[in-house]
């Protein structure tokens, strides 16, 4: 009796919890993959409403030429870093910087007749450099990520005017490198876990400047657009 009462008790003592089991463990890889990550990516928009008042002034009156409307195409190539950090609702808030440089241009030229002349005045951005904080949350999936940006960008400028009297024109042209500010709003999709596609609409200004050209006339310079962006990027 002696010996069974000590095997019973034995035996229980090996099994007091039954239900216990090992917990969980999150893999650290995905996680880490997760939380940073670097990424390249293609770009292509079209400005949709560009502006820049020209105005001529010369040594003894200011003359409103028109308002130029900057539209045009742009392509362009970006790379950037990217964290994340948990937010509720099961969503994520991804923030970040971004570098990026557009090529091509938004022109635009306007004319108009002052006295027995006819006076022309154009207007060019070209090459911009750029770099943004972009920050946003995704949604519960996290497939999609709503985000919003704001940056400082540097872009060539070029301001021209021709004033036609009779059969002669007089040509000027002045070109500087300047800078600005930026800011948009937009969403990028997950193609899967490193594709995925960009798309955001943007305001674009550039510091207003006074123009001097070569005949002493003057043109104050207020370059500015409005754009759609889309793009690719792939996240290392």
């Amino acid at each position: 009796m002696a010996a069974l009462f000590l095997v019973f008790n034995s035996a229980a003592a090996g099994n007091l919890d039954p239900d216990l089991s090992e917990p969980p463990v999150i893999s650290s890889a995905r996680y880490g993959s997760d939380v940073s990550a670097f990424y390249l990516g293609l770009t292509a928009g079209y400005s949709t409403s560009g502006s820049d008042r020209f105005g001529l002034t010369t040594p003894t009156d200011t003359f409103a030429v028109g308002e130029l409307d900057l539209t045009g195409s742009y392509g362009g190539i970006r790379g950037g870093w990217r964290g994340l950090l948990p937010a509720k609702g099961g969503r994520d808030y991804v923030y970040g910087v971004e570098l990026g440089y557009d090529f091509g241009s938004l022109d635009d030229e306007v004319s108009t007749q002052i006295g027995t002349s006819v006076v022309n005045g154009g207007s060019e951005i070209s090459d911009v450099i750029s770099i943004r904080f972009r920050n946003g949350l995704t949604n519960p999936s996290g497939r999609v990520l709503y985000f919003i940006s704001v940056g400082y960008v540097h872009g060539d400028i070029t301001t021209t005017s021709s004033i036609t009297s009779g059969a002669t024109t007089q040509s000027f042209q002045d070109k500087d490198s300047r800078k600005g500010f930026s800011a948009s709003i937009g969403a990028e999709h997950k193609l899967n876990e490193n594709w995925s596609i960009t798309g955001e609409y943007e305001y674009v200004r550039f510091d207003s400047e006074t123009v001097e050209f070569d005949n002493g006339f003057t043109t104050k310079s207020t370059p500015r657009y409005r754009g759609l962006r889309f793009g690719l990027n792939y996240q290392f």
